[in-house]
């Protein structure tokens, strides 16, 4: 398994590099993402785990987490229109979806209520099996949203957002090239969170415990300002690399007519999400005075760490995108089976 994920880490590094060349936005993980998704197609010797997966999620929550600093506190009373009206879009967004795969996919009742669901690969397999649903289809649905959202938004964010001017160094990258710490200093401070933050997460049991456990903790330690580190460029897009061909590889071992229907499917149900999506960010950003491509972005579809990404790459604030979805994590986990419970799963 390792050689296979070492395999998959070269040949995502290779597509990470051409979309780098080519201006792509957020290229390291589009590269490494797209590349590694042909790969798995094509039955590539390569494959990726939780194991191998983790120590990039450790990374990539540290990184998140430097987005925070003590001046972030004093914009949060702008943030109370968004998240109360969070629970709003989940619910339209998550009806919509439902419907689709009940309707057009004509998936049973259990699976079309877990497919549709904005939430997390994990949970919402793990709540879908335990209620009867196709676990490894609710599965591969979302990891083809996320695959597609990934994918999309960024070019997306790109074409409506007229203000984002980030440096191409910047924008390859998708993180400061400068430290406050460096050497000893950075080593204590990054590999500390990833510890800490790793062995908290799983003792509380966090979701994605790998990822949520060093965001909090390097969230903390920023906005406490006991320091603004930040990890090297270097280490930000060997961590993206590893993101994206964990995405990519998803799709090993599957054949083409699955994967095409898969596609097709999530094709539908993405481009239900995104369009609900920038209609209630640009109705947030009109009624606030928000960026509706950050509000988008806080909204949209995809992944903690997918999204967070993107705003770091695009120069917006990520702490806002990363609390929106923190509460969209939580909503949907909490909302999920207690809706399931009370109305029962779509008929």
């Amino acid at each position: 398994m390792i050689l296979r994920f070492l395999a998959a880490l070269a040949l995502g590094a290779a597509g990470g590099a051409l979309f780098w060349a080519v201006g792509a936005p957020l290229p390291w993980v589009l590269g490494a993402m797209i590349a590694c998704a042909a790969g798995s197609i094509a039955r590539l010797p390569i494959a990726a785990s939780s194991a191998t997966r983790r120590p990039m999620s450790a990374v990539i929550g540290v990184v998140l987490g430097s987005a925070f600093h003590p001046g972030l506190l004093a914009q949060a009373a702008e943030w109370i229109v968004p998240i109360a009206l969070l629970p709003l879009f989940l619910a339209s967004a998550a009806f919509l979806c439902v419907i689709y795969f009940r309707r057009v996919a004509r998936f049973d009742p259990p699976t079309a209520y877990f497919a549709g669901m904005p939430g997390g690969i994990a949970e919402m397999v793990l709540m879908g099996s335990e209620r009867g649903a196709d676990e490894r289809m609710v599965g591969l649905i979302h990891g083809a949203r996320i695959f597609l959202v990934v994918f999309i938004l960024p070019f997306l964010i790109r074409a409506f957002e007229a203000d984002v001017h980030a440096p191409p160094f910047v924008t390859a990258l998708a993180a400061p090239v400068t430290t406050e710490a460096t050497g000893w200093p950075l080593l204590f401070w990054g590999l500390g969170c990833a510890v800490v933050g790793s062995l908290l997460g799983r003792t509380l049991r966090l979701p994605a415990w790998h990822l949520m456990g060093p965001l909090f903790v390097s969230a903390l330690v920023h906005l406490t300002g006991l320091s603004d580190f930040h990890i090297p460029a270097w280490a930000v897009a060997a961590a993206q690399v590893g993101l994206g061909a964990t995405i990519g590889c998803r799709f090993v071992g599957l054949d083409l007519a699955t994967l095409a229907r898969t596609l097709l499917l999530a094709a539908g149900s993405t481009a239900i999400l995104l369009v609900i999506t920038f209609g209630w960010a640009f109705a947030i950003g009109w009624a606030t005075g928000l960026n509706p491509a950050l509000v988008a972005l806080a909204y949209s579809p995809g992944g903690v760490a997918e999204m967070s990404m993107v705003a770091l790459s695009l120069s917006l604030e990520a702490g806002f995108v990363i609390v929106h979805h923190l509460v969209r994590v939580m909503l949907v986990i909490v909302g999920a089976p207690l809706s399931f419970r009370i109305m029962g799963a779509p008929r």
